[in-house]
């Protein structure tokens, strides 16, 4: 290598924007190269739709990564599948790169390794996964959907290193006292070189087509178009579910967390909802479960719930998203599985009615046709649970996305009801949220848990009637 070869390769350590155009051939975006420019050691990003949110992070990981032997980055997101992505994107910008490529001398699901010693690492949103490490560089996307708790147990890993950095990203969510909030309103009004924040609309994006983007403004609510595209925190006039009430019942670190099928059967006995999508929609699967033990149980003697289980499938053929519900139901001890059958979901529902009785021999789907008033007596339930502190949310984006953006609307003659507007975005996992909760209406779920249900409570004739899914006085 000449002597220009090895002086570009020092700029490029120096300079991230560098690093970018010269080594991945990803020259940044100039609202990209402000954040990279600032010496702000906090720097915080609220952040619209399709604005270069995401490869930006992967690019800055990947340059201290590279500018700095022996650093650890740490990638932290409100959903393990989410920071997975993002060391994806990672991994995909160092093996694409000719300069790079060969110093990925590992690559994972978790982290990627280069051959100067430094790693880059991908952890869920838990104290116990991020406690103990001392990194150079911390990454927390969708740090507005993060628990408090959680960035309490994250910020302390960046104090024992020099030098060391924080880069928080997301769209807007969350009170004005939420980390994340707090600290791009403080870095917003006053800009130090300890922190700094940066505000970007989707518009900021130079891909951006601006007239498709006052079209979608004109068909949309303000409030959605507002938080989703212009990045601005709304407030709860109007929504169904105020921040605060969903964020009072959003599951603290360590509490009630998604699991993986691999965990299903310790859930014990759910429920579970399916929405099937369309051609801008997504297929969705929601799972709901008793909780176990004295927390199970409110000061009233009233059984408790949880959400175990929460996936939303884009772009999937209906014969490929019932594939994945039957491995589901071969997973969870599902005691009914409510579908809807309004439009193109009468076919998929009977498919998957079949397919489920010829799986385990047991009917567990029930079928139902949406209507208005369907809708206000599901929402109204779960927010009925969620005022009553018996129902735990997950800390997903989408479903508290979704929940957020639901809405007084004005019903036939004047009537105030509750409903998911089609102009508020998509409402596939709040559905199938509330369809799981149905069962639940008629009489509580009590828990089974795994070893509990034998061969005898499963047989109709001779089974413990307070067992479900036998009982039908509780759905």
């Amino acid at each position: 290598m000449g002597d220009r070869g090895i002086e570009a390769l020092d700029r490029a350590r120096r300079d991230a924007g560098v690093f970018a155009e010269l080594l991945l051939g990803a020259a940044l975006w100039p609202h990209q190269l402000e954040v990279v420019a600032s010496p702000a050691r906090y720097r915080v990003i609220c952040a619209g739709r399709q604005v270069g949110k995401s490869r930006l992070l992967a690019i800055l990981a990947l340059h201290r990564a590279f500018a700095q032997a022996g650093a650890v980055v740490l990638l932290v997101s409100a959903g393990d599948t989410a920071a997975k992505r993002l060391l994806e994107d990672v991994a995909t910008l160092a093996l694409g790169s000719p300069m790079l490529a060969g110093s990925v001398i590992d690559e994972s699901s978790k982290a990627v390794t280069l051959s100067n010693g430094s790693v880059i690492r991908a952890v869920p949103a838990s104290a116990a996964q991020i406690r103990g490490w001392a990194v150079d560089l911390l990454i927390v996307d969708e740090a507005a959907f993060i628990d408090q708790e959680i960035w309490r147990a994250a910020e302390p890993a960046i104090i024992a290193r020099p030098g060391s950095r924080v880069v928080l990203s997301s769209s807007p969510w969350g009170s004005p006292d939420h980390f994340f909030r707090a600290l791009w309103t403080r870095g917003t009004a006053e800009p130090t070189v300890h922190l700094a924040a940066w505000h970007w609309p989707s518009i900021t994006s130079p891909l951006v087509d601006e007239a498709l983007l006052e079209e979608i403004r004109a068909r949309e609510a303000p409030a959605y178009f507002e938080r989703e595209f212009e990045a601005k925190w709304t407030d709860s006039a109007g929504a169904y579910f105020t921040t605060a009430e969903l964020e009072a019942a959003t599951a603290r670190d360590g509490e009630h967390e998604l699991v993986d099928l691999d965990a299903a059967a310790g859930c014990g006995q759910v429920v579970g909802g399916v929405d099937w999508g369309m051609q801008r929609d997504a297929h969705a699967l929601v799972v709901v479960a008793a909780i176990a033990g004295e927390e199970g149980l409110d000061e009233r003697g009233r059984q408790r719930y949880w959400v175990p289980f929460v996936e939303e499938r884009f772009a999937t053929d209906y014969d490929t998203w019932i594939d994945r519900l039957v491995k589901c139901a071969g997973a969870f001890v599902f005691g009914a599985l409510v579908a809807e059958t309004n439009g193109v979901g009468q076919m998929p529902t009977q498919q998957l009615a079949r397919r489920l009785w010829e799986a385990s021999g047991r009917d567990l789907v029930v079928p139902v046709a949406t209507t208005a008033r369907l809708k206000e007596d599901l929402f109204g339930f779960m927010r009925l649970l969620v005022q009553q502190k018996r129902l735990v949310l997950p800390r997903e984006p989408s479903l508290l996305r979704q929940l957020g953006a639901l809405e007084f609307v004005q019903g036939d003659g004047g009537v105030m009801r509750i409903a998911v507007p089609e102009r508020s975005g998509h409402d596939d996992v709040a559905m199938a949220f509330a369809f799981a909760l149905q069962p639940l209406m008629g009489g509580e779920m009590v828990p089974v848990l795994e070893g509990v249900v034998e061969d005898y409570d499963l047989d109709e004739e001779l089974a413990d009637y307070r067992i479900a899914p036998y009982d039908e006085g509780w759905w």
